[in-house]
């Protein structure tokens, strides 16, 4: 029986072994081109929001024309404001099978210390879609233009609620609007997605707020709805009127100069190679010349502009000469709370580390190897955190190398058990990893 067994388990080591080199096979084509497995689109927030409602027509577009020899499989990666996802890719590895489309706040993240990370970080792919921002009142609201809202963000400084999320792109824009007349200070607060922001202006809980064009469209009603229950807007942040809005100024006609829009971009964790990144690119531009992209965009207000190489790094750094001299500066004004609870969490391992010392002098010498081999165990476990959180090595063979390990340290090395758990490591690496990975889809590091 044990014989039956052990040949059992041979057969699925080398079952998992063919597939693992299979797996490492299949990502090369035969001439060795891009791509040849499929490529992950990290979409930092829930699935129906507005990234995901972008990337996934152009994505379909793509695999629909054949474009690519490998399918554009969207991942949601919501949290953080973005940055949960933001920072999946770029601790991926350069291969272009993990990108991300994010909008701005990509940037202004960074700036408001949301993360400790920026555009710096990633390779820039390109820019596709282009959101048109509007501010906007209450229909009964008294300002008649931007300089009316400025002139009483002047007179009452805090007083007038104004809708933008900290950190968010709207954000850095309201404080643009402040700059420009100085003396105006508007009380910022987060208002939640444009379905909240719209109930909050409706509620008079807030005397204004940023919209997307989209959402304005949406949220709008029909001619004839009482003042207090419509919305209205004060003004486009945009560089040329619109002509859906006639009548509405931009900034710049009402002596104002701000405008302001929010752009997607796509982005790769950095070292990806540039002849990838191209590949990548010129897939996009003709996703937005594709007329089905073209009119899905337009259903969503997004003007399908597109840019890449130095023109959209010129633009990316003109949006960062705006927004940095807005940066958020806390550093100097909170206690550096990480410095103090990791004193504090030294002093007490410092403390538990002398009482274990002393408690170790009275118990036995059986007592003290397993406290050596639990000590050993845990060191293991934690360098194996560390290097899936900071290494680029596999996760089949940290996860081999850590159940190894753990074993031969429970064991002390005893040579007859090796040959177990060489086994043992082998079947939970590999078989962990195709379980996630191929059975339920799930990225592991």
């Amino acid at each position: 029986m044990k014989k039956l067994i052990h040949v059992f388990v041979i057969i699925l080591i080398l079952s998992l072994m063919i597939w693992k080199v299979a797996q490492g096979l299949s990502w090369l084509n035969s001439d060795g081109t891009y791509p040849a497995k499929p490529i992950e689109i990290v979409v930092p927030y829930d699935a129906g929001g507005g990234v995901d409602s972008f990337v996934r027509p152009v994505s379909k577009v793509i695999a629909d024309e054949g474009w690519l020899d490998e399918p554009m499989v969207v991942l949601n990666q919501p949290g953080g404001s973005g940055t949960i996802g933001s920072r999946f890719v770029k601790e991926g590895r350069p291969d272009g099978y993990r990108l991300l489309c994010h909008h701005e706040s990509i940037i202004t993240a960074e700036l408001s210390g949301a993360a400790n990370f920026g555009p710096d970080d990633f390779e820039l792919i390109a820019q596709t879609g282009e959101i048109i921002l509007l501010v906007v009142v209450r229909e009964d609201a008294p300002y008649k233009s931007i300089v009316d809202l400025l002139e009483a963000a002047k007179q009452s400084p805090e007083e007038i609620r104004f809708g933008a999320n900290l950190g968010s792109p709207a954000h850095f824009t309201a404080m643009n609007l402040e700059k420009a007349l100085p003396g105006a200070k508007f009380n910022l607060v987060s208002s939640g997605g444009g379905q909240t922001r719209y109930i909050s202006v409706i509620g008079g809980h807030l005397e204004a707020g940023i919209f997307s064009l989209s959402e304005y469209l949406k949220f709008r009603s029909e001619e004839g709805t009482p003042k207090d229950k419509n919305i209205r807007a004060l003004v486009t942040l945009s560089e040329k009127p619109l002509s859906i809005l006639p009548g509405v100024k931009t900034c710049i006609e009402d002596g104002i100069d701000v405008t302001s829009s929010n752009a997607f971009y796509w982005w790769a964790p950095k070292g990806t190679p540039k002849e990838i990144r191209d590949v990548i690119a010129d897939t996009l531009k003709k996703a937005m010349l594709h007329k089905e992209v073209r009119s899905r965009l337009g259903e969503q207000s997004i003007e399908p502009t597109f840019s890449d190489g130095d023109a959209v790094r010129r633009r990316v750094e003109k949006r960062l000469s705006i927004l940095e001299p807005l940066k958020v500066k806390t550093a100097n004004d909170l206690p550096d709370f990480p410095l103090y609870v990791g004193c504090v969490v030294l002093a007490l391992a410092l403390l538990a580390g002398l009482q274990s010392i002393k408690s170790v002098k009275k118990v036995k010498e059986s007592n003290e190897v397993d406290l050596k081999i639990g000590m050993a165990c845990f060191a293991t476990l934690l360098i194996f955190l560390l290097l899936l959180e900071f290494s680029t090595l596999p996760f089949f063979l940290t996860s081999i190398a850590m159940i190894f390990s753990m074993g031969g340290f429970v064991c002390r090395w005893d040579k007859a058990q090796l040959p177990i758990l060489i086994e043992i490591a082998l079947i939970v690496g590999l078989g962990s990893e195709f379980i996630f990975g191929s059975v339920f889809g799930v990225s592991l590091p």
